[in-house]
């Protein structure tokens, strides 16, 4: 298999990255890895074993090959890139685990719907350095390629992320580099853009929300941040979207997150418009029509005539200003 290939293969494994514990992570041919990320916490010198497992969901027996690999994120939606030890600089290196991983069997035959467990064992060097290190544990099944859309040929592999932490002085330090929405807008939904970007030893994953309150400082609502981890060293883009379509006037919205073992904030402001425009103008026209309908009328119906019960009042009127005369 190329490079190029080795470099694709990992984007499967983005499933793996963005799904909480205990969700299974399938493979387009039916295979599944238990847990799709493992947590593990241990000092330097010290040894942890925990178990994983493969399961067979295809209706075919398959031959599975385990293999450690580094990889790192660049890009700002998380996807974890396998990378070879050959290739890691020493930024890289710092955040590599693969030469502390062993897993055995590290090769299993799985019958159709098999589930079999690996034990997992992780011995942290002596000099580890506080903070995270990470690798994944990638299954491969003998045989099962597909083909992209660029013609080359794939393997199709799952795996298991492994999230290891040294504890110690450990740096934890992150911003929001950018929070945007749109400036003006005639309708809602509206959609907020928020890059944090970790500066500390180890991933964070924000907890918080965004605020939205109008002119007069009342909530009009309140948007979960989604739990997303952010490797050291990287951003991430988060994004949430007010969904009220029909809105009107200026309104702020205000993110606070915090993050990491002592609950540092993260916070941001913006403010923006919403005006429906188009439906103001319709209204100011409708209305100025049924005013000119209104002044149309007046001028084209003639004088109601006289009710009778308007010429007994008259007539009542006439008689009491006669006998009024008649005593004078």
């Amino acid at each position: 298999m190329t490079a190029q290939i080795k470099k694709i293969l990992p984007l499967f494994l983005l499933f793996f990255f963005l799904s909480p514990i205990g969700v299974w992570a399938q493979s387009a041919l039916g295979l599944s890895a238990i847990p799709p990320r493992l947590e593990i916490k241990l000092n330097p010198g010290e040894t942890v074993t925990k178990e994983i497992k493969v399961r067979n969901e295809s209706k075919t027996e398959k031959v599975i090959s385990t293999s450690i690999k580094d990889f790192i994120v660049t890009d700002d939606v998380g996807t974890p890139i396998q990378i070879n030890n050959q290739d890691l600089d020493e930024n890289d290196n710092r955040w590599a685990a693969a030469s502390w991983i062993q897993v055995s069997p590290s090769k299993i035959k799985l019958k159709a719907g098999e589930t079999k467990t690996l034990m997992l064992t992780v011995i942290a060097p002596e000099n580890a350095l506080p903070g995270g290190h990470y690798s994944m544990v990638i299954h491969s099944p003998q045989n099962d390629t597909f083909v992209s859309e660029t013609g080359s040929y794939i393997e199709t592999n799952v795996g298991t992320l492994v999230y290891i932490t040294i504890p110690g002085d450990i740096k934890e330090k992150a911003s929001i580099k950018k929070f945007s929405a749109p400036s003006f807008s005639e309708y809602g939904p509206i959609d907020f853009k928020t890059t944090v970007t970790n500066l500390s030893d180890i991933h964070i994953t924000p907890a918080g929300a965004i605020t939205i309150t109008d002119a007069l400082g009342l909530k009009v609502a309140q948007l979960n941040l989604n739990p997303t981890n952010i490797f050291p060293n990287t951003s991430r883009e988060l994004t949430n979207t007010l969904q009220h379509k029909l809105l009107f006037g200026r309104f702020k919205a205000q993110i606070n997150a915090t993050y990491g073992t002592s609950g540092q904030l993260l916070t941001a402001t913006l403010f923006f418009w919403v005006i429906p425009y188009k439906l103001i103008a319709l209204l100011l026209v409708i209305v100025l029509i049924v005013i000119l309908i209104i002044k149309m009328r007046s001028k084209q119906t003639p004088s109601a005539p006289e009710t009778p019960q308007v010429e007994e009042l008259e007539k009542e009127l006439a008689d009491l200003k006669k006998k009024y005369q008649d005593r004078h």
